[in-house]
């Protein structure tokens, strides 16, 4: 049943996303051969409201330079899935690889560091590349090379010297996917209008929550099929999409133009560099973003051992029931870009709409954790979950999109250096909670400390984070 459930809600939510362009002869050229993803006749036709927050001009008009966006926001969404997918795959196929080779558990760490190690490193530059290159092509070109090296796994496994061989695809696999999340933020605030940008930012959240719960179900197929088969088959897709994907890109970007951007620019120092204004906002960001990190790694890691030790729960056993998280977070997030979307269309100005998104995201889920750390019925503890984890979600109608507002052109290079301060917190997040488990024995101190940190990310945007343009 939880399985049935799982594949219908994945369905909903990429049914629902985008609408792909009908075939048409060669040479015609029309205004709505391509549409932006989840897009209302109303969001056209919506009046802004005054100041500084309102929607550009050009989003106004309703011109048609907007409307290739959605497909490339729908390619690098697909990149955000294969991204998920392929680190689950890995996770549940190191159990089977662990066994052949003999592995330890040390051995197995160093494996997973490798990734985290070459992500830490290409997230800015791959931030700055997209901004300048453009995201979409960046990701797909990222895509094929992270496929060649998950696909390879089996090849490195049977190497005469396998553990440095998947060591150095694993870098790889990092090196290259380091780019997709600062790229795809690039895709949505080039090519979407604003009054757009919540939706499609929460449609590529749908797709990367979605790629964790699918990955988890495919993994559930090692038994019937085996690890390789898995690696080779995720692998092929991955560069068949990112392949045909990256000539479809590069096409859009031959005929059509983004959208215009009508709003000035922000003022940097005398000197060159970044302004006082600019300098304190990336602070407060890079705050807000290490909070979401923290959390996010935090119940990513440790929730199967919370299910174990605590409620006792076997979620190895029900593979449907252990994706259950991450379904919650992309039907989350398509409920927060979504609603974002319409507040704008109904007269909000943009930067209310993102504290918004910002309260629902630190405030409740804090809210959720505290109740946590005093349940002992499994069911509740699920519950209160799912709740945290469906309105951490709507971060990505709040954060992310508040970076796609304000800084347009450099949201990948923003985004890239955001990440890549928060990669190292989510790392810091998991030491500190096995040493406090270590320490109280209980979950109650870890989640408390989180829902702190979620406080914390809530004062800071609303106490520091200002709207208007940035750079």
């Amino acid at each position: 049943m939880s399985k049935r459930l799982l594949l219908v809600a994945l369905g909903v939510c990429a049914g629902s996303a985008y609408s792909l362009p009908a075939l048409r002869p060669k040479g015609l050229r029309t205004r709505h051969t391509l549409h932006a993803p989840t897009t209302h006749a109303l969001v056209a036709a919506a009046t802004p409201a005054a100041g500084d927050d309102a929607p550009p001009a050009a989003e106004l008009r309703g011109g048609a330079s907007g409307e290739p966006g959605g497909t490339l926001v729908l390619l690098g969404a697909v990149v955000m899935l294969f991204v998920s997918v392929h680190r689950s795959l890995f996770s549940v196929g190191i159990v089977p690889i662990q066994k052949e080779l003999g592995l330890g558990a040390s051995t197995v760490g160093v494996l997973q560091s490798a990734y985290l190690a070459g992500y830490a490193l290409t997230n800015a530059p791959g931030g700055a590349i997209a901004d300048r290159l453009g995201g979409a092509p960046v990701m797909l070109a990222c895509l094929a090379a992270w496929s060649v090296a998950v696909a390879l796994m089996p090849v490195a496994a049977a190497s005469p010297a396998p553990v440095a061989a998947l060591v150095a695809l694993r870098l790889l696999f990092g090196l290259a996917s380091g780019p997709a999340l600062p790229g795809s933020l690039a895709v949505v605030s080039r090519w979407l209008p604003l009054a757009k940008r919540s939706s499609g930012i929460a449609d590529v959240f749908v797709f990367f929550n979605a790629g964790n719960a699918a990955g988890l179900l495919l993994g559930g197929l090692i038994p019937v099929l085996g690890w390789r088969a898995l690696m080779v088959g995720g692998g092929a897709a991955g560069l068949a999409w990112g392949a045909g994907g990256l000539a479809l890109a590069k096409s859009i970007a031959a005929k059509h133009d983004p959208p215009e951007d009508d709003a000035p620019a922000a003022a940097s120092s005398p000197s060159g560099g970044l302004s006082l204004r600019q300098v304190g906002q990336l602070a407060a960001l890079t705050h807000v973003h290490n909070c979401l990190n923290w959390s996010f790694f935090f119940m990513q890691a440790w929730l199967p051992t919370y299910f174990s030790q605590e409620l006792g729960l076997e979620l190895s056993k029900s593979a449907g029931l252990s994706a259950l998280p991450m379904v919650t977070m992309a039907l989350g997030s398509k409920v927060g870009g979504q609603a974002a979307t319409r507040l704008i269309a109904e007269g909000w100005a943009p930067f209310d709409v993102r504290r918004l998104m910002i309260a629902i995201s630190s405030l409740i889920p804090a809210a959720a954790l505290l109740a946590l750390g005093g349940v002992a019925d499994a069911g509740v503890a699920v519950a209160c979950l799912v709740l945290a984890l469906g309105a951490h979600s709507f971060s990505s109608a709040g954060y992310h999109a508040h970076i796609a507002d304000v800084a347009p052109s450099s949201s990948g290079k923003i985004l890239g250096f955001t990440n890549t301060v928060g990669v190292f917190v989510g790392i810091v997040a998991n030491v500190v909670t096995g040493r406090v488990l270590e320490a109280t024995g209980s979950f109650r101190a870890c989640f408390a400390l989180a829902a702190a940190i979620y406080a914390s990310e809530f004062a800071v945007f609303f106490g520091f984070v200002r709207g208007g343009r940035l750079v």
